[in-house]
């Protein structure tokens, strides 16, 4: 009697063992990496995932078999590395582990390929190349005459921005920081406060809303995208134009860049984009802005 009590016990604990002898072995961006040690999975298998005291905390979902191991969506709870999988019933099916890999590398690329479609935030530092026309009144004494001061010049500038992902090819993006905003140039007449050098320095606190489309959604991602920008005057010092128009100021900005991807978290982002004021009678000015920094996705 005592024998077959034994027996028992261990014939109990083997079949725990193998009801439960798949595991997760690497956790990134709501996927997981499974060594499925014999298990049968296919796609779209679900799985329980159970901790170390054997409580059901998530459902994933396989998406790809390949060499012994398995990709799975996380649809449901957290899980960590470690932790067992039972099966949920309902998927399964032959298994397809027999498939050629290389093992973990495979896997460690496919999840990292994932790693850019998410949110992520960065640092950028810009170099601006800035350009404005404008049109004014001249002459002694009153407006006698018009005067076209054709200006240009450059500045920095230095921002933080947070990219909030709606789908895979499609994101928002608000970025905000400091900008300078510099243009000079020459005239035949001494009608720039009596000389005829003219110029604009503003220093801009600005803030920008963009909307951007992947093109690419893994690697190295290129993008196209547009938006607004709000720019407050911090600083300003003009000769050409008045102080209600340089106070606050609306500009509309097309962009093309691409995030040079460092790691799974890590990447490099570079843009080149053109920003357009509004026109006005008196006014007409652009940015061509080359903007490069550091990122982190979330």
């Amino acid at each position: 009697m005592k024998d077959f009590k034994t027996l028992f016990v261990f014939f109990v604990l083997v079949c725990s063992g193998s009801a439960y002898a798949a595991k997760v072995t690497q956790v990134k961006n709501k996927k997981v990496m499974i060594s499925l040690d014999g298990t049968s999975a296919s796609n779209g298998s679900e799985f329980f995932v159970l901790n170390a005291s054997g409580k059901k905390v998530a459902i994933v979902r396989v998406t790809q078999v390949k060499g012994g191991k398995a990709i799975a969506d996380i649809t449901k709870g957290t899980a960590q590395a470690g932790y067992s999988l039972q099966a949920k019933g309902g998927g399964g099916g032959s298994s397809s582990s027999s498939s050629s890999g290389s093992g973990d590398s495979y896997y460690d690329r496919k999840l990292n390929n994932r790693a850019n479609t998410g949110n992520s935030f960065g640092l950028v530092g810009g170099y601006l190349m800035n350009s404005m026309t404008a049109t004014f009144p001249g002459g002694p004494q009153g407006a006698t005459y018009k005067v076209n001061a054709s200006m240009s010049g450059s500045g920095f500038g230095a921002l933080g921005y947070y990219d909030y992902a709606m789908s895979p090819r499609f994101s928002l993006r608000g970025m905000g920081g400091l900008e300078q905003y510099n243009v000079a140039g020459s005239i035949a007449t001494a009608d720039c406060n009596l000389t005829t050098s003219c110029s604009v320095n503003l220093t801009y606190l600005s803030l920008y809303g963009y909307g951007r489309f992947n093109v690419t959604t893994s690697g190295n991602k290129f993008w196209l995208g547009g938006g607004y920008g709000y720019l407050y005057a911090m600083s300003k010092a003009s000769n050409v134009l008045k102080a209600d128009q340089i106070t606050a100021n609306q500009i509309f900005v097309l962009a093309a860049g691409m995030d040079f991807r460092l790691s799974a978290k890590t990447f490099i982002p570079v843009s080149l984009e053109y920003g357009l004021y509004p026109t006005s009678d008196s006014v007409k000015a652009t940015i061509m802005y080359l903007r490069a920094g550091y990122a982190w996705n979330l």
